[in-house]
């Protein structure tokens, strides 16, 4: 009894054993055969890959960009009938990429809104609006350290026909980034306030102030168009607004002296003049801790004995709004516009809504037609032109 009862259970065992070494053999083929066509697809996909990238390359022509330092996608840009035309190929699958697909899905708002706000430190409100609130056509170039973006098809006042374009670091957006990038030392983020040597530049310049009731509305106006002024200030007005004095200064704007109560200066003695300017400089220098560079003579009047004895200087104009005079919004406009040149200096003031108004028209108009509006300090920079004391000064041409 004892012998059959072994019997089966051995019978049992060599069954079980044959069972289980069959099992472990065929799951270990559908394992392995797996494996392999686990490889062979992953090289036909790496193949696959490579030939869709080669095939791009081969339907387009003059190629400008192809990435070499990121993993997870191949960029590729070409230059197309004065556009250009990109493309993010994923390295796995072959699928073409959208610029959403590269960023944290949690964070394309964000990277968004960091886009726009890179758009309005390089370029005027009118720009930026006509991109935030048009439909066009974003084309963006993925490099391994910075973000190029063009903005094609959108529609902008003032009749502005140059490409807008954008280059985001990857400093300024990594937290947003889902893909392996490079992180530069050192930086600079594409700024409207870095004027060109390469366009036309022209000065406006602001007679009469500070006032009280228009100053910051010229301050912001001019800083929504990327410009800068001259205000040639009276000692009497900047004593009653100094906070108007210093926010002009802290805008990065340009303040010169128009004497201390606006005085002919041809018509009054030297001591007279010197001492009007020296007390607009005292306070000039007791709200800013900085010195006056230029005077504008009231009325254009000078003699041949003010540029000896004025140490500092003069600085006049070449075209005269007469804004004080007409108040004519479309007049200002027309006469700048019809008018204006390479190194021009205009003359308006700061005391007339009518002129606040008419800046707000002259300045994407500008803009638009290629001019940069700076100060006369910057204007003289950007001409490759000193501006000496003695002499006066109606233009600034290179």
């Amino acid at each position: 009894m004892k012998y059959k009862v072994f019997k089966i259970i051995f019978i049992v065992l060599i069954v079980i054993s044959f069972s289980l070494a069959t099992f472990f053999t065929v799951k270990g083929l559908t394992y392995k055969d797996k494996d392999v066509t686990n490889l062979e697809e992953a090289s036909m996909s790496s193949v696959d890959v490579e030939q869709i990238i080669e095939d791009i390359k081969a339907s387009n022509t003059n190629l400008v960009y192809e990435s070499t330092g990121i993993s997870e996608f191949k960029s590729l840009a070409f230059s197309e009938e004065d556009k250009i035309k990109s493309y993010l190929i994923d390295t796995v699958t072959g699928a073409e990429l959208s610029i959403k697909d590269i960023i944290k899905e949690d964070k394309y708002e964000e990277f968004l809104a960091k886009e726009e706000e890179l758009l309005r430190l390089k370029y005027p409100e009118f720009i930026v609006n006509g991109i935030i609130n048009g439909d066009g056509n974003k084309v963006y170039i993925v490099k391994e350290n910075v973000l190029v973006v063009y903005y094609y098809d959108y529609v902008y006042d003032y009749e502005y026909l140059d490409l807008v374009s954008l280059t985001i670091n990857y400093n300024e957006v990594y937290d947003y980034l889902d893909f392996t990038y490079q992180l530069d030392a050192e930086y600079q983020n594409e700024n409207g306030y870095n004027y060109s040597v390469d366009k036309k530049v022209v000065a406006i310049t602001f007679d009469d102030g500070p006032s009280s009731k228009y100053n910051a509305k010229f301050l912001d106006a001019l800083a929504r168009n990327k410009a800068h002024a001259t205000f040639f200030m009276v000692g009497t007005m900047m004593q009653s607004c100094q906070k108007c004095v210093l926010d002009t200064y802290n805008s990065g704007n340009e303040i010169g002296s128009h004497t201390w109560n606006h005085i002919n200066i041809k018509n009054n003695s030297i001591d007279t003049v010197n001492a009007s300017l020296k007390q607009v400089d005292d306070l000039f220098y007791k709200i800013t801790n900085d010195h006056i560079k230029y005077i504008r003579p009231p009325y254009g009047s000078y003699s041949k004995t003010n540029l000896q004895n004025i140490n500092i200087p003069l600085i006049l104009w070449n075209m005269d709004t007469e804004d004080w005079r007409y108040k004519d919004v479309d007049r200002i406009v027309n006469y700048v516009m019809e008018n204006v040149n390479d190194g021009s200096i205009i003359l308006m003031h700061e005391l007339y809504e009518t002129s606040l108004q008419a800046l707000e028209i002259i300045l994407p108009k500008l803009y638009a037609a290629g001019y940069q509006v700076v100060s006369v300090g910057e204007l003289a920079n950007l001409q490759g032109r000193t501006i000496d004391a003695h002499k006066a000064y109606s233009a600034i041409k290179s």
